[in-house]
């Protein structure tokens, strides 16, 4: 999804941060490009502490979050100098919706899911659903159960086209 830049009280706020992009990663086996698309829960949530906005879309409405926005502008340097070297945990979110979820060291909390395209060799699709600074009192609601798995292992499986 190719963001717009959003109006948000008579201010224009950029949401190049938050465009596709494209990060290739050394796995043991081949190199594999990562497309990165960030989804609306991004700058969004449910608080009702700024505008009312619209996915193009789903029409999903949720409200601007000044707080999500300014943290989102994080995510393309966690996506290059942490990421890859990251531990996901597996969190099902709905029937057969596999997505994976990342806690940063710095309590910043990622939901994401990855799809591998038919028929692209060594490429995969990975959205991230949701990010957001996890409040102490909202550590204990976050995925704990399952294994901790390299990043690396997933992207090399999900290249292979095993679903984890």
């Amino acid at each position: 999804m190719r963001w717009k830049n959003l109006q948000i009280n008579g201010r224009e706020l950029c949401m190049a941060h938050l465009q596709p992009t494209v990060r290739t990663y050394q796995l043991p086996v081949c190199d594999v490009s990562v497309e990165f698309t960030f989804g609306f829960h991004c700058f969004t949530d449910n608080k009702e502490n700024g505008p009312l906005l619209r996915h193009p879309r789903t029409n999903e409405e949720r409200y601007f979050c000044a707080t999500r926005y300014d943290q989102s502008k994080q995510l393309l340097e966690f996506i290059d100098k942490r990421f890859i070297d990251a531990k996901v945990r597996t969190h099902f979110g709905g029937v057969n919706n596999s997505r994976y979820f990342c806690l940063d060291t710095h309590e910043y909390a990622i939901f994401f899911e990855i799809r591998k395209p038919a028929n692209q060799d060594n490429f995969l699709r990975l959205n991230v659903v949701s990010a957001y600074e996890v409040d102490q009192w909202g550590r204990s609601s976050m995925p704990s159960k399952g294994s901790l798995l390299n990043v690396r292992y997933v992207l090399e499986k999900r290249n292979l086209g095993i679903k984890i």
